[in-house]
């Protein structure tokens, strides 16, 4: 692509900052208004109308320091967080939206927090969790239900303590271990215990 160039580019500015108007970037790309910082390059709020698909038309936000917004004075609040108004609201009408922090953490703190996935067919409306090392839980209580199936598997080792009372409850239950195909199941023959015999050594 040849070097662009736009012959009705207009600067107001000082030596604190500046406002432009059809500024090109060094990338040959232009910015229908851009208003930049002038203590350090980098500091800048562009509105592009050229670029491929994901900048075309979008906004770029940058800065050397932290970027905060703080809003929502005004918005109502009930005792129960159920008709809150929105403080703040991001909507992104299709696509994704990322969060990063390669050297942080992301820390999300309120007095409730909801995760809601709706899917519209049978590969989509999951909530996917993923840890190379841990992930921990801890609440006063805990309740997960599954309509279909529920899955805890472990390589390793697998703990199941209840130090007061536990309760194990099922329709039909089906009990194995290693030494099922000689002693046979607690209770009694099942279709685990069965194919645990059918196990070679």
């Amino acid at each position: 692509m040849s070097q662009r160039k736009n012959y009705h580019t207009v600067r107001y500015g000082t030596r604190d900052g500046e406002l432009q108007f059809g500024h090109i970037h060094k990338d040959n790309n232009e910015s229908a208004v851009m208003l930049r910082s002038g203590h350090d390059f980098i500091h800048y709020i562009s509105m592009d109308h050229t670029g491929n698909e994901i900048r075309k038309h979008g906004t770029i936000c940058r800065s050397p320091g932290s970027f905060q917004v703080k809003a929502g004075d005004n918005a109502k609040v009930t005792d129960d967080n159920k008709n809150n108004d929105a403080g703040i609201t991001m909507d992104a009408v299709s696509g994704d939206i990322i969060l990063r922090a390669p050297q942080g953490k992301i820390r999300i703190e309120a007095q409730d927090i909801e995760l809601v996935a709706n899917g519209y067919n049978g590969r989509t409306g999951y909530i996917a969790l993923d840890s190379n090392e841990k992930v921990i839980i801890k609440s006063k209580s805990i309740d997960i239900r599954a309509t279909e199936t529920a899955k805890f598997f472990s390589e390793n080792k697998l703990d199941v303590v209840g130090n007061a009372i536990m309760n194990i409850y099922g329709g039909l239950v089906d009990m194995a271990d290693g030494a099922t195909s000689i002693l046979g199941s607690k209770t009694g023959p099942s279709s685990a215990e069965e194919n645990a015999k059918n196990l070679k050594s």
